[in-house]
């Protein structure tokens, strides 16, 4: 009986883990359009540059925090990562099995559409 519970219990820990990476994956590709709708050396510190009007020193000094704030985020994240990249892959098999050959086709389109443009983030930090 107890096995059975932990056996449930791990199923329902997976798909949560799932839902939010397919979650927070899908949300990140389908606003990432409009929330970085200026491109620049850092998007975030253009637009706080717009809306706050900051003067060219506060600029540069948001610019460095944000910077420190990047490096410091891929530090944390670096143990994780391969981890969640297996939660990525498995839940994209899972998807691509509920697709037909016409949308398989497209979602791997949109695929590498997010991967360049990932790509492109990388190379700019």
């Amino acid at each position: 009986m107890k096995a059975q519970k932990n056996v449930a219990l791990a199923f329902l820990l997976g798909t949560f883990l799932t839902g939010g990476a397919l979650g927070f994956s899908a949300n990140r590709y389908m606003e990432r359009g409009k929330v970085c709708v200026v491109r620049g050396e850092n998007p975030l510190v253009e637009i706080m540059s717009g809306r706050l009007q900051l003067t060219p020193v506060q600029r540069a000094q948001m610019d460095s925090i944000l910077d420190v704030r990047s490096q410091q985020y891929r530090k944390a994240m670096a143990p994780l990562r391969p981890q969640l990249d297996s939660i990525k892959l498995e839940a994209r098999a899972h998807m691509r099995d509920v697709l037909d050959e016409r949308q398989r086709a497209e979602f791997e389109a949109m695929l590498r559409e997010l991967s360049d443009s990932t790509k492109k983030e990388d190379e700019q930090a």
